[in-house]
């Protein structure tokens, strides 16, 4: 019924049977790098797309004159493919089709197109002009992946209009106050009762959340991550949600806009109601980073090493492990590399790493200390009862599910943390905006196995103009071509 519209996603995936389909029609066609026709062989392929019997290919054509890329694409084609001229052959009507979209500057060109061809007058039916349009798009996705010399513009044109046209906001209807609804209300909602979703926004609210369940939501930038997770606690009113992140500002800005069964709180702030309070009422608590400097007036000092430098080193063993899922500090937690008294990197020896574990196991010896001097640096910090949380392996009741915004950025100590809960677990984030890396995040969104995953993809912060910058930084620098970032 729609085979363009399958085989085009099958690639897109690389499935194996979709991967040699287009293989051969490449070949049948001599659409390839070192044929300098590949361009009329695309033409040609595009032209012998099966076209409804009723279709009137000059009705199709009188329809297309009023596009202002018609009269440039009809002279391309009378110089290039003169066999394809007929206006009664439904071949050159799918010719010229295709060289206006080769010709389309922006997405306004392909939007116009596309509404001459659904005119009535035209004949053409809805299912005759999309798959066409997944016939171009997969032509043009091939071509790029066989390094033929073509922008991607051009198939990004095409991608977004039908993106748009098939994912169309759904808009939720107001209900009747009652007790679920009453929970629902917030602050956000309060001003915008009928939030219009995306359908991929919808599938996940089709999604309930069970025990054991881990999803993932994959969010490209400004795609209403937040939102959907308002409307999805909204919708499942009879749930409790933890929604947990890293920013005190956020987790505030979360308990005015999300619903009562949804309680928003920092990983931190979890960890000092457990354990970083008995800290602080001793007096032992550093609310400051460990800094190479107080470190230097904890370890001994050697002959030949700069107690500074040995004091970074010891301090960035301490901060990889707090980061780790480890329950000991190793060797593995000392850095590779540092940089000596004249700012030359030198690689860390076996010797020097088995000091550093020594010298920060005592640091941390005296930090859990909860009867330790006061007066000496041996305060716990943010980071280590964190860690001290994380060892104790807490078990967070009274949640149906536990929300994790911008998951991308979790160390392995809170994924451990998370993923040892007995409730569902939605992870949330966008995986090419991971900013935490220098505090041992690792991207949890790629690292952790899913039971279930859904992206979002169109974003309401920018337009198609911007939004085709960024998915173009993504295809070349990260070659991210199975998602295509929309704008809204």
């Amino acid at each position: 019924f729609i085979p363009w519209k399958k085989l085009y996603h099958g690639y897109v995936m690389k499935e194996p049977a979709a991967l040699h389909s287009v293989g051969q029609l490449l070949e049948r066609y001599a659409i390839a790098k070192e044929q300098e026709e590949c361009m009329v062989g695309m033409i040609r392929c595009v032209s012998a797309i099966h076209t409804s019997q009723n279709v009137n290919p000059s009705a199709v054509l009188r329809c297309l004159r009023s596009h202002h890329l018609f009269p440039k694409a009809a002279t391309c084609i009378t110089g290039k493919v003169p066999h394809f001229q007929s206006s009664t052959r439904p071949q050159a009507m799918w010719a010229i089709v295709t060289t206006m979209v080769l010709f389309s500057d922006g997405i306004r060109d392909i939007q116009t197109l596309m509404e001459r061809l659904w005119r009535p007058s035209s004949t053409l039916s809805f299912v005759d002009v999309t798959e066409t349009l997944y016939c171009i798009a997969t032509l043009l996705y091939a071509m790029r992946e066989a390094d033929i010399a073509i922008s991607n513009r051009i198939h990004y044109n095409i991608f977004y209009c039908l993106y748009l046209m098939e994912n169309g906001s759904v808009t939720t209807e107001a209900e009747e106050e009652t007790p679920a609804s009453l929970c629902r209300q917030d602050l956000w909602s309060g001003n915008c009762p009928d939030i219009k979703l995306t359908h991929e926004q919808q599938r996940i609210l089709n999604h309930k959340i069970e025990r054991g369940q881990v999803v993932k939501i994959m969010a490209f930038a400004g795609t209403g991550k937040t939102s959907t997770l308002i409307k999805y606690a909204e919708k499942f009113a009879e749930l409790n949600f933890l929604y947990v992140t890293f920013n005190k500002a956020v987790a505030e800005r979360g308990k005015r806009v999300f619903p009562r069964n949804v309680a928003c709180k920092t990983f931190h702030s979890l960890a000092f109601g457990s354990v970083g309070k008995r800290y602080k009422e001793k007096g032992k608590l550093n609310f400051s980073n460990l800094s190479a400097y107080s470190v230097s007036f904890l370890i001994q000092h050697r002959k030949g090493q700069s107690l500074f430098i040995r004091g970074k080193t010891v301090k960035e063993t301490l901060q990889n492990f707090f980061a780790s899922s480890d329950e000991e500090i190793s060797e593995e937690h000392v850095p590779t590399w540092f940089k000596n008294t004249h700012g030359v990197r030198q690689l860390v020896t076996l010797e020097e790493k088995k000091i550093n574990v020594q010298e920060a196991n005592e640091i941390w010896y005296n930090m859990k200390k909860l009867d330790g001097d006061t007066e000496k640096n041996y305060k716990i910090t943010c980071d280590g009862y964190l860690k001290l949380w994380q060892l104790s392996k807490p078990q967070l009741t009274g949640y149906d599910a536990i929300f994790v915004d911008e998951a991308q950025d979790c160390t392995p100590a809170i994924v451990d943390i998370v993923l040892s809960q007995s409730c569902g677990v939605i992870l949330v984030g966008d995986p090419h905006q991971q900013i935490y890396t220098f505090r041992g995040a690792v991207n949890t969104l790629y690292m952790v196995p899913h039971t279930h995953i859904y992206y979002l993809t169109q974003s309401f912060r920018f337009g198609p103009e911007i939004a085709y910058v960024g998915a173009t930084i993504l295809d070349v620098c990260k070659r991210m071509r199975n998602k295509t970032l929309v704008g809204g």
